[in-house]
């Protein structure tokens, strides 16, 4: 049976940018029109908390990481909530602690589950991780090469060590994170050198992803699951 249009967006890696733009061009335009006050309220709310906000906002960008929100948006939120230099730690250790949280549930998922989720994908990960091992993990988060959350749970069903996928993803989503919050934390000045050179970074980074998807797509063997009977 061929892939439904909502399983072809869930692999794709270009809906999540297409998405942050989306939302930041609504964010621009909201402060345009007097919404400078509802992000300065945020901002307030967020800042009124003290440790509890960081800290609350992990929290919520784990769980919401295994509920498959892109990581981008989280990252762009929070850049507004935290600003550039804050919102990169904050975001990132929540990604990874949703990233081993949707690992490990992962692993008590059965093969055949994934693969079905997975399609494709699934038979490429193999394939790289059979070549390259654990650092096609680190590529693999490098590169946004497919849906951050979905990754997760195709790399759970693998032979893959928890260590070896929490250093990979740790250390190759560094750079998007960095981008997405950057984004997020400039986005009410669209005109900054911060907000055009992430903006630079961002289609540099989705063009070079999709390129390379594509050669894996051809360079990796692709096997097709095996057509259930109906009862």
């Amino acid at each position: 049976m061929r892939s439904t249009v909502v399983e072809r967006l869930v692999r794709s890696p270009w809906p999540r940018p297409v998405l942050l733009v989306v939302l930041l061009v609504a964010a621009v335009a909201l402060a345009l029109t007097n919404g400078l006050d509802a992000v300065d309220a945020a901002k307030a709310w967020v800042a009124d908390l003290g440790v509890l906000g960081p800290v609350a906002f992990v929290v919520l960008c784990a769980v919401a990481t295994m509920g498959f929100l892109p990581v981008s948006v989280l990252c762009a939120v929070s850049g507004l909530l935290f600003g550039p230099v804050l919102g990169v730690p904050v975001v990132w250790t929540g990604a990874v602690l949703g990233a081993a949280g949707s690992f490990l549930v992962g692993r008590g998922l059965s093969k055949d589950a994934v693969e079905r989720l997975a399609g494709k994908r699934m038979a490429s990960v193999n394939a790289l991780l059979d070549r390259y091992g654990a650092a096609t993990v680190f590529v693999l988060r490098l590169l946004p090469l497919g849906p951050f959350a979905l990754l997760n749970y195709v790399l759970a069903v693998t032979s893959l060590p928890l260590r070896a996928f929490l250093l990979g993803t740790g250390a190759g989503i560094v750079p998007g994170v960095v981008v997405y919050t950057a984004l997020g934390g400039t986005a009410e000045d669209p005109s900054s050198p911060v907000f055009l050179l992430s903006v630079g970074a961002l289609v540099a980074m989705t063009v070079v992803g999709a390129v390379v998807a594509r050669r894996v797509a051809k360079r990796t063997p692709v096997v097709e699951p095996a057509p259930q009977e109906i009862a």
